[in-house]
């Protein structure tokens, strides 16, 4: 963690980290049909629903309050929230991306282009340094798991921290694995070196989607395969609408997260399951489709 202190009297305390684009980001801006923007609120927003996957509180309310607690808000705490997200610059696309390049009819969409880098900053004032490193922590889990905009479920907005250099599956492992002991949820879970590298030992029933488990699969040789094999695998694995559907305005979000990370000169499908109370999860087509669904993007079950 790079800290900046611009001097010893300085109000502010900043973080800067330095991101790279591995697949197209269709983040939505000021004219979605025209150009896509990397933005801060959608970093934000992003951010957010990663720490609320780490929350275990079934409380909708005392969750929601912590929750602005930490980000800020109106509804319980009406507080601002004491860390500052900012990014120096802009960063904008007017190039147009298939979004689902498993199908013979294109996509296309405005998209930020693989390749694009920008740097974010988390700052603090100087009375709330001593709470940085935990949203450090929280803001790398994220950057572990997490992708950005449009079919960021499927693997695109794909973004990786210049700080994230991890040379084979087993230092991304333990690098997931730290940030899960330093944020102190590590204990809820199993932890491996390959296949499953995370699962939750216990199933708790909340009303919002938490950690169930991460799988990592075998490496291509460019990120755009991992992307195809992501839209094969909702294609024939999700026939029955068991890992998510949009039906009119009927909606069931995948609760399967699917993101590209590089490890050594190799780009690798990264999966998350986040769970919700219900019982979905427990019926056997549900474990069917997800393990055919890991299989299709090459995780070893």
């Amino acid at each position: 963690m790079e800290r900046l202190k611009w001097n010893e009297a300085s109000a502010i305390v900043q973080s800067p980290y330095q991101l790279v684009l591995l697949t197209p980001a269709a983040i939505h801006g000021f004219d979605p049909k025209a150009k896509a923007e990397f933005r801060i609120p959608s970093l934000r927003g992003v951010w957010r629903y990663w720490w609320r996957t780490l929350q275990s509180e079934t409380n909708h309310r005392d969750l929601l309050a912590k929750e602005e607690e930490w980000f800020g808000g109106t509804r319980e705490t009406k507080q601002q929230s004491p860390v500052h997200l900012s990014m120096a610059g802009v960063m904008e696309g007017t190039k147009r991306e298939n979004m689902l390049p498993h199908r013979t009819s294109p996509v296309p969409v405005p998209a930020l282009p693989a390749g694009g880098e920008v740097t974010v900053t988390l700052s603090v004032r100087k009375r709330h340094e001593q709470l940085l490193p935990a949203y450090e922590w929280h803001f790398q889990y994220m950057l572990h798991l997490a992708g950005f905009g449009q079919r960021s479920r499927r693997g695109f907005g794909a973004v990786q921290w210049t700080g994230h250099q991890w040379n084979n599956v087993g230092e991304y492992a333990k690098s997931l694995r730290t940030v899960l002991e330093h944020i102190g949820v590590a204990e809820a879970f199993s932890f491996a070196e390959d296949g499953c590298l995370v699962a939750r030992r216990e199933d708790i029933r909340t009303l919002h989607p938490v950690l169930s488990a991460v799988w990592i699969g075998e490496g291509k040789e460019s990120a755009a395969e991992v992307t195809r094999a992501f839209g094969k695998a909702s294609h024939e694995a999700n026939r029955y609408g068991n890992l998510g559907f949009v039906q009119g305005s009927k909606k069931l979000s995948s609760p399967l997260w699917c993101t590209v990370r590089k490890i050594g000169n190799r780009y690798h499908p990264i999966v998350t399951e986040v769970r919700s109370g219900g019982s979905r999860y427990s019926e056997p087509r549900y474990e069917r489709d997800r393990n055919r669904f890991l299989e299709i993007v090459g995780v070893r079950i």
